[in-house]
C-alpha cells in the first residue's frame, strides 16, 4: 500500500467519526463541542505522516540553533476538526478523496520550531485568534529558515 492509499484507508475511517458525531455536534454546547473538536483532532495527528510530502522544509532559527526538532502543524488540528464537523459531506462526489486531500495539502503540513516556540504558539492558534500560520508565527516572533539538516 503507497502512502496516498494508506491516507485514504485512514481518512475513511476518520470520516465515518465525523459523519457519524456530525448530528450530536451539532446540537451540542460548546463544551461538549470543544471535546468532540479535540477528539477529532487527535485522530487527524494520527494520520499516516510522510517527511517528503507533508514537512514544509522549514524550521525555526531557534530550533536549528538548538539542534531540536518539535513538529507545528501550520494549521491548528482543533481548528481543522471545527472545520471538518462543518462540511456537508453527502454533498462531496468523493468524500474520502477529499479528506486525503484537505490532509495532504493543508491540515498535516508542519514546520520544526523548538519546544518553547511551540509552547508559545499556543495562544496565537486558538479558534477565534488564529489568522493563519504566518500571523501566527509572526505574532509569536518565531523566524522560519530552510531546514539543510543538523
Amino acid at each position: 500500500m503507497n502512502y496516498n492509499q494508506k491516507v485514504k484507508n485512514k481518512c475513511e475511517a476518520l470520516l465515518n467519526l465525523i459523519i457519524g458525531i456530525q448530528p450530536f455536534y451539532h446540537k451540542s454546547n460548546n463544551d461538549k463541542k470543544r471535546f468532540i473538536e479535540t477528539t477529532i483532532g487527535a485522530a487527524i495527528f494520527y494520520l499516516p505522516k510522510k517527511n517528503s510530502v507533508l514537512f514544509t522544509g522549514k524550521i525555526s532559527k531557534e530550533a536549528n540553533r538548538k539542534k531540536e526538532k518539535s513538529e507545528d502543524h501550520l494549521y491548528p488540528r482543533k481548528i481543522a476538526a471545527s472545520e471538518l464537523l462543518d462540511i456537508k459531506w453527502d454533498k462531496k462526489k468523493d468524500p474520502i478523496q477529499s479528506l486525503a486531500n484537505l490532509f495532504i495539502e493543508k491540515y498535516g503540513k508542519y514546520n520544526y520550531v523548538s519546544k518553547s516556540e511551540n509552547k508559545k504558539l499556543i495562544k496565537y492558534q486558538k479558534i477565534g485568534v488564529f489568522k493563519g500560520a504566518e500571523k501566527a508565527y509572526q505574532s509569536a516572533g518565531i523566524e522560519l529558515i530552510d531546514y539543510e539538516g543538523f
